[in-house]
């Protein structure tokens, strides 16, 4: 019969299981170091149901990374435990991948759990970027962005909700990542001209500055045309399009030219 505990785990009791244990498999360094990290840093949540599998002859049939992040990271954690286990089912167990943002966020109930992650990543790409006027990708581990979401759970939500709406509206031209990562971040530096701004470059609808039809069309070739135009470059564009708009500013043409050019800052409320 299988038995289901919660049992504190200390870096003692996680070596004497790993020791036990016959069938020890190849470790993943980074992902122990992951775990450890975030058990370091009180990121770990130790209220998701996540088993520690164990057979009748101490085989661990899931969990081995786990425990092996409590002794690196030499904190105890409490862990559910199923034990007595068939040593037959080691075959069907922890045969996937790594579990992504949105296996996560599915985990924890939440509903857009498709969108909301990668909605927060090109967020915090964004917000890195115009730190370090630069474009680069930032990535986050999967609990920093589930702690970053639970701080503000109801905002995220929304975004997450209008950037769907405008997605469809926009015709998919941009993802939906980008437009919620987008609207995130503007709304940080400026809540209204933020709104006004996504909405009328996604919808088409009331555009009073050039600046956003110039983008729009622009966009919209892009996404008709065979040679695409580089993310660092569309980046630019839209981030030069939003200066612009802030700024009251209409411009003939849209354009950066990264040899002549500083990458683009993004400008809020103008005093």
């Amino acid at each position: 019969m299988i038995n289901f505990k919660k049992e504190l785990i200390t870096p003692t009791l996680a070596k004497q299981l790993l020791e036990a244990n016959i069938n020890n498999r190849p470790l993943k360094g980074y992902l122990v170091s992951q775990y450890a990290n975030d058990i370091i840093n009180k990121r770990w949540k130790d209220n998701t149901a996540e088993m520690i599998k164990i057979s009748k002859t101490n085989i661990i049939l899931d969990g081995q990374h786990r425990l092996h992040a409590v002794i690196k990271a030499n904190i105890p954690v409490y862990f559910h435990l199923a034990t007595n286990l068939e040593d037959e089912v080691f075959d069907v167990l922890d045969t996937g991948s790594t579990r992504n943002a949105c296996d996560v966020f599915k985990i924890n109930g939440i509903t857009r759990y498709n969108a909301i992650p990668s909605i927060i990543s090109f967020y915090n790409t964004l917000k890195e970027n115009n730190k370090l006027g630069t474009r680069k990708k930032v990535r986050g581990t999967n609990a920093v962005l589930l702690d970053q979401y639970i701080q503000q759970d109801k905002y995220w939500d929304n975004v997450a909700r209008l950037s769907h709406n405008w997605y469809l509206s926009f015709a998919k031209i941009l993802p939906g990542s980008q437009i919620g990562g987008y609207y995130a971040y503007l709304e940080q530096l400026n809540s209204k001209k933020a709104f006004d701004f996504i909405d009328k470059l996604c919808t088409g609808m009331n555009i009073d500055n050039d600046v956003i039809s110039l983008l729009r069309n622009k966009l919209l070739s892009d996404k008709m045309s065979l040679k695409k135009i580089p993310p660092t470059l569309k980046m630019a564009f839209i981030i030069k399009s939003w200066n612009a708009y802030v700024k009251g500013t209409n411009l003939k043409i849209l354009k950066y030219d990264a040899a002549t050019e500083d990458f683009p800052t993004a400008v809020g409320n103008l005093f």
